[in-house]
């Protein structure tokens, strides 16, 4: 009796950081991919940090020469979001482990079918120019793109850091470029002079139903779930706006990822996990993409706090399920804007329809191979 080879493809992404949304999506793309008959699993490499100056570069490349950096970062912060950090870095990367998502180095994966370059960020040039982010010296021909972003690096920001050729020329080679976002398809069009499709995220293209189904409640009730980076949402004025909000409504504060001293509960939970803090949330407060993501798809009561570097992504996707009245930007609109209920039979039926229209895409991807 014969049997079929499962192809096998490489994922080029942000594999080694320590945020919850980076590692769904890639756990998603390749839960999708496993259903479409391919094997698939991030590759590792090295990033670039040469935009983000000499000194600051010595954090990211950890050596006797960082060490300066993590005193002053548990000076800065204290003992509470340190360990935090620490406890939360051995989470993730026992996920990672388990989950069984990342492969080998990606000049040591000759053996490779293709290889797609996203989701998230990787095409975001505020660290530096990573060349495999691009597509370039990848260990095949078969290079293509699902969801990729420029994040805050706009058409001008390209130019400007010289690195016009390097990036055209990589999203040039590929075979099949999506994105995630309308800055991003308005970059890829003016390097190339094409207009890609604009893709859902692979956390709504796997939407994580069968888990989400599935997955017992937490301990904790009758919460706020606060989900914003550590250096965020820290100010008097946040602070004092939030508790006061939270107060009003009779909920504990929480925040699930990320370490925030002011809060009620900061827990550390896995990926997977942290659905069910979602889930089971009375309320949603978040700045984040993954954070609205997460939201979408666990039917949260969501408001959407965005910031100068995050303004046109965020208002991007809420706008493309017909949420964008879940944006605030003073505090003070907090209370108006969660207030209303979100129909979600509706947003669902856009999930659903996005979905399809993006996996035929990432099937034409796989055709080509």
């Amino acid at each position: 009796m014969g049997f079929v080879l499962m192809k096998k493809i490489g994922i080029i992404t942000h594999y080694d950081v320590h945020n919850h949304g980076a590692l769904l999506q890639l756990t998603a793309l390749t839960r999708v991919l496993a259903m479409r008959g391919v094997e698939a699993k991030a590759l590792r490499f090295d990033k670039n940090y040469d935009f983000m100056g000499h000194a600051l570069k010595a954090k990211y490349d950890v050596s006797i020469k960082s060490l300066g950096i993590y005193l002053r970062y548990l000076k800065d912060k204290g003992f509470g979001c340190t360990k935090y950090n620490y406890q939360k870095r051995k989470t993730l990367n026992r996920f990672k482990v388990s989950a069984g998502i990342i492969g080998d180095y990606y000049s040591e994966s000759p053996l490779l079918d293709g290889v797609i370059v996203g989701s998230d960020e990787v095409f975001a040039l505020h660290t530096g120019p990573t060349p495999v982010f691009f597509g370039h010296c990848l260990p095949t021909d078969n290079v293509f793109s699902y969801a990729g972003s420029f994040g805050p690096t706009t058409y001008a920001d390209i130019c400007n850091l010289h690195s016009t050729a390097f990036v055209k020329s990589g999203i040039e080679a590929m075979k099949y470029v999506t994105v995630r976002d309308a800055n991003s398809a308005s970059v890829v069009r003016q390097l190339i002079d094409n207009e890609p499709p604009i893709v859902v995220d692979p956390v709504l293209l796997y939407g994580y139903k069968k888990e989400i189904s599935e997955m017992g409640s937490p301990s904790y009730k009758n919460y706020l779930l606060v989900y914003a980076y550590d250096n965020r949402m820290n100010s008097k004025e946040e602070v004092d706006a939030i508790r006061k909000y939270a107060s009003s409504r009779g909920l504990k504060t929480l925040s699930p990822g990320f370490y925030h001293d002011w809060c009620d509960y900061n827990v550390n939970v896995d990926p997977i996990t942290l659905l069910s803090y979602f889930k089971n949330a009375e309320e949603v407060l978040t700045d984040t993409f993954h954070g609205s993501v997460m939201s979408l798809i666990t039917e949260s009561k969501l408001a959407v706090k965005t910031r100068e570097s995050n303004h046109f992504k965020l208002r991007n996707l809420l706008l493309e399920y017909g949420l964008e009245d879940r944006i605030f930007q003073a505090w003070e609109d907090l209370d108006s804007v969660m207030s209303p209920n979100i129909d979600y039979d509706r947003v669902n039926v856009e999930i659903e329809r996005r979905r399809a229209d993006s996996m035929i895409h990432l099937d034409k991807m796989l055709q080509m191979i």
